[in-house]
């Protein structure tokens, strides 16, 4: 829009000074204060020319502007060594609307020839999508959109967490109750009802954790029957995590959840440890940071994993495998201090690609009495939030326009 009114008054002022249009349309600038104007001129690299003092010629530069007669034009005012126009509503409002019309609006080819990866979404398979996801979501696609417009090549990640201890409590409770609950219709309401209950009985017999420990360590270790329940729960999850994404209009090209980096922790930690950057705290394997920041735990006493180790290798993995030259990560703000963390981690390694990975952060929703907590059932789902917006919407679509018939009021 800017560069449309710059135009109308660039061969203006050509005809009125010794200057090209390329060199006029380069001056031109935004005043600081808008009650000057839409666009000022500075006339100062006329004054060795003409010989003249810059508010002379801005004036003189006036009078023939407004001599001129420009129609978009309501005035042209001298002030000090700069001439100010402010145009007509009416031209501003024609333009506006022109440009909002073109589909290259804002376009532009900074990023053509590099690849932007984005990290977004990203729930818990396992669990039915809730309100903290959708700020992720949105969030994460408006960024890709404009990424998009402005020549990246651009992939979606879905990083979705489907590895950890949570799925062996899962596949336990599964086994345990999983004929009690209708997974023929409605599958992964039972996942969440199951998660629920299985955190219940734990705080009545504690050994249970135990239980889902050894039933993750099961999975880790390949067992084809805790595997296939974990397969039945990824499957169920993503079609689910669909139907709400086709909704939205959102779209992920790479689905890369925690798991796809397991067979790269082992590589990724050895990087650390030919670096010198591994050392022992309290039994863990760590990564000491630089102040004020705490260190960097790569491997627990009990020789486990833990989301630092997996989104360093997701990191190295998207650079060298994806060959990404932005990375960017579309997580709430509650994780900051871990992508600090990590981000320092990749340049201790000596990566100066770290430089170009990003978390955009967000905040967080609460109840009264305190965060959502799915494991509690304190939790407000995405879809049902969806729909009660639709409803919402037809609501006031109908209040305000009561001739429409009931088909035209439920589109």
């Amino acid at each position: 829009m800017l560069t449309k009114i710059k135009a109308e008054i660039v061969p203006v002022l050509s005809a009125q000074t010794s200057l090209g249009e390329n060199e006029i349309f380069n001056a031109l600038e935004v005043p600081k204060n808008l009650d000057h104007g839409h666009l000022a001129f500075p006339v100062f690299p006329l004054a060795k020319q003409l010989r003249k003092a810059p508010p002379l010629i801005a004036k003189e530069i006036v009078e023939k502007i407004n001599a001129a007669g420009l129609k978009s034009l309501q005035s042209a005012e001298a002030a000090g060594g700069y001439v100010n126009f402010k145009f007509r509503n009416d031209f501003v409002q024609h333009v506006l609307t022109k440009s909002v019309h073109e589909p290259a609006l804002g376009h532009s080819k900074v990023g053509e020839g590099k690849n932007f990866l984005i990290d977004y979404s990203s729930p818990n398979v396992a669990k039915k999508m809730h309100i903290g996801h959708l700020r992720a979501t949105v969030i994460g696609q408006a960024i890709r959109n404009l990424a998009e417009t402005q020549g990246y090549k651009v992939t979606g990640i879905n990083h979705l967490g489907d590895w950890g201890v949570q799925f062996g409590k899962l596949a336990w409770a599964y086994l345990k109750w999983g004929g009690e609950y209708d997974f023929e219709n409605k599958a992964l309401e039972s996942l969440n009802e199951l998660y629920v209950r299985f955190h219940d009985e734990v705080e009545k017999n504690p050994d249970l954790e135990k239980e889902g420990a050894s039933y993750f360590k099961k999975l880790e270790d390949g067992d084809e029957k805790i595997k296939k329940i974990w397969q039945m729960i990824l499957e169920v999850s993503l079609k689910e995590y669909q139907r709400l994404y086709e909704m939205l209009n959102v779209k992920h090209d790479v689905i890369m959840g925690e798991a796809f980096f397991n067979d790269k922790l082992e590589p990724t930690i050895a990087r650390l440890e030919k670096a010198g950057l591994l050392k022992e705290s309290d039994g863990a394997q760590v990564v000491f940071m630089d102040e004020p920041l705490p260190p960097c735990i790569i491997r627990k006493s009990d020789g486990a994993s833990l989301y630092a180790t997996r989104d360093l290798a997701a990191a190295i993995y998207r650079r060298e495998v994806m060959k990404a030259d932005m990375n960017v990560y579309v997580v709430g703000a509650e994780q900051s201090l871990h992508f600090q963390q990590v981000f320092q981690v990749l340049r201790k390694l000596g990566y100066d690609w770290a430089e170009t990975c990003h978390h955009v952060g967000f905040g967080m929703y609460r109840f009264k009495e305190g965060k959502m907590a799915s494991r509690k059932g304190q939790v407000i789902f995405m879809e049902d939030l969806l729909f009660r917006a639709i409803d919402l919407v037809r609501d006031i679509v109908r209040a305000k326009n009561p001739a429409l018939s009931e088909t035209e009021r439920e589109r």
